[in-house]
């Protein structure tokens, strides 16, 4: 059995690799949704990179929704010294990607997957916890609906 996924990410090139191995064919984990958030670049831009990875995997089936433009409490801050100015630098990727973004913000998607999820859900935070955060504030009872979290910690520069 699978274990199933909820990828909220900031694709610059590391969360562009987990992807890629969350989402092979041969994996064991079911990614049931991509949720974007600014991070490493804007959520735009993070959103076009997670769009064409899933593109370039033949991933078409997993669907990507644009959460938080910026943190809670400070202004957003981007890493393009790290990734580049478009949040995902060297790869040759789509300018326009053939797959979109749902309608939904993130946060609902998350709030919505985790409510009618068959089995728990394990949230697999890669980026900022922007997204997760304000599901958790808008709806605490989906805690019970959580497998577990699974944070890819980040770095503090001074």
């Amino acid at each position: 059995m699978s274990k199933k996924i909820i990828m909220d990410c900031d694709p610059g090139h590391d969360d562009a690799i987990a992807l890629i191995l969350a989402g092979a064919k041969n994996s064991t984990l079911d990614i049931l949704a991509v949720t974007t958030v600014a991070g490493n670049q804007s959520v735009e831009k993070n959103t076009k990179n997670a769009l064409n990875v899933l593109e370039v995997m033949g991933r078409g089936d997993i669907s990507v929704s644009v959460g938080a433009t910026r943190p809670l409490i400070k202004p957003a801050s981007f890493a393009s010294a790290i990734h580049g100015n478009s949040g995902l630098d060297g790869p040759k990727l789509p300018e326009v990607p053939s797959l979109k973004p749902t309608q939904s913000h993130a946060a609902d998607v998350i709030i919505e997957t985790l409510k009618h999820s068959e089995a728990p859900v394990t949230l697999v935070a890669t980026g900022p916890l922007t997204n997760i955060a304000t599901a958790l504030i808008k709806e605490p009872s989906i805690t019970q609906y959580i497998d577990s979290i699974t944070i890819m910690g980040g770095g503090t520069f001074g």
